[in-house]
């Protein structure tokens, strides 16, 4: 599996509860299937990162396409892959 870095901007607001919840329960459900190794905010408040775990590029950019984040307009996402050249993505 490679690694990827998703990074999340803020474009309309901060998202309501409803929209925070379904989000949580994104990451939860990726956190189990061992597709997601951590997310959270910046401090800033301006948005967000999220390193996660897949087999390509294509395959973390569709399943997050999917967020209800992102679905819902609140956020702009970018997706990267990284190299990891000190430590480890396993858990």
């Amino acid at each position: 599996m490679k690694a990827y870095v998703v990074t999340l901007a803020f474009v309309n607001g901060l998202p309501d509860q409803e929209v925070s919840a379904a989000q949580k329960a994104f990451l939860d459900k990726l956190y189990g299937e061992g597709a997601l190794i951590a997310s959270g905010p910046f401090n800033d408040g301006a948005g967000g990162m999220a390193l996660l775990r897949f087999d390509s590029l294509e395959q973390a950019r569709e399943i997050y396409r999917e967020s209800p984040i992102v679905r819902s307009g609140h956020v702009t996402f970018e997706l990267r892959e990284w190299n990891v050249l000190i430590g480890s993505i396993q858990r």
